[in-house]
């Protein structure tokens, strides 16, 4: 199986990773992927994409809701996707309201990825019916992932310059269901899955 992951931008291509896992968990062991980001407008990201390979099975495009309602997102990728054009089966994916918010369940990934799995100093984490309310979870797993550090000083901003590529590695690890079943956002992405999975066989 071969697909096609469409993002907003270079910072949430890792979820790949959690997809390839999602898809394994579903029996697909030799599963492949690609991720697009070059486009200004959502159809050119997709047509850009699917220029890469001469077939995918499955198309998954990426929007974060920001602000905007998930259904508004969600008919923005059905338009791009129909514009771009894509006939295969495909699964738009928007986390509420960043992808931050999905790594955000974890207190053991954080101070995992900060390399202090031992640590017990307090994170203040959103509870899971809270995170989708929360304006800022990209702030709230910064904060998080340097009070995690329990560095000061010089060794604080450090870590500060690190932030991205910590939060690269939450991306890439992010593991299948568990505490993301709690989530809304990401219970439908696993439905529209194993829907789009359906529809291809």
């Amino acid at each position: 199986m071969r697909f096609l992951l469409v993002c907003e931008d270079n910072s949430d291509t890792p979820l790949a990773a959690h997809i390839q896992r999602l898809l394994e968990t579903f029996g697909h062991r030799q599963v492949a992927f690609d991720t697009s980001t070059y486009g200004r407008q959502l159809v050119d990201k997709v047509r850009n994409g699917l220029k890469l390979a001469p077939h995918y099975d499955l198309l998954f495009v990426h929007r974060d809701s920001d602000n905007a309602r998930p259904e508004a997102r969600y008919g923005e990728i059905t338009i791009a996707v129909q514009d771009a054009p894509f006939d295969g089966p495909w699964v738009g994916i928007v986390p509420v309201r960043t992808t931050e918010a999905w790594l955000l369940l974890d207190e053991t990934a954080i101070r995992k990825a900060i390399r202090k799995p031992n640590a017990r100093g307090p994170l203040t984490l959103p509870t899971p019916s809270e995170i989708d309310r929360r304006a800022d979870p990209g702030e709230i797993l910064a904060t998080a992932l340097l009070d995690a550090s329990e560095t000061r000083g010089r060794r604080r901003e450090d870590t500060r310059r690190d932030l991205p590529s910590l939060r690269r590695y939450l991306l890439e690890n992010l593991p299948v269901g568990g505490p993301l079943e709690q989530l809304p956002s990401w219970v439908r992405f696993r439905d529209d899955t194993v829907a789009a999975l359906q529809a291809l066989s």
